[in-house]
């Protein structure tokens, strides 16, 4: 099944796996400010070591296989 995801408000998501293009750390969607008023959504990324990626929602991709599969399991 696939989620439904709204990229003009941000909404769908939380849980998902994504990518930081600058310095492509691979995370977790762990909370998402919903747009408003013209304003992008803005996404918080937690990785595997338990640091924090925020920024808009263009500043992140979706992953390939090969980095969706080198996240670790929890």
């Amino acid at each position: 099944m696939s989620r439904t995801r709204n990229p003009s408000t941000g909404e769908g998501y939380v849980g998902a796996v994504m990518v930081h293009r600058l310095t492509r750390a691979v995370g977790i969607v762990q909370d998402v400010i919903v747009a408003r008023d013209g304003w992008p959504p803005q996404l918080t990324l937690k990785l595997p070591d338990g640091s924090l990626k925020k920024g808009k929602l263009g500043d992140f991709r979706e992953p390939s296989r090969t980095e969706r599969e080198s996240l670790p399991q929890a």
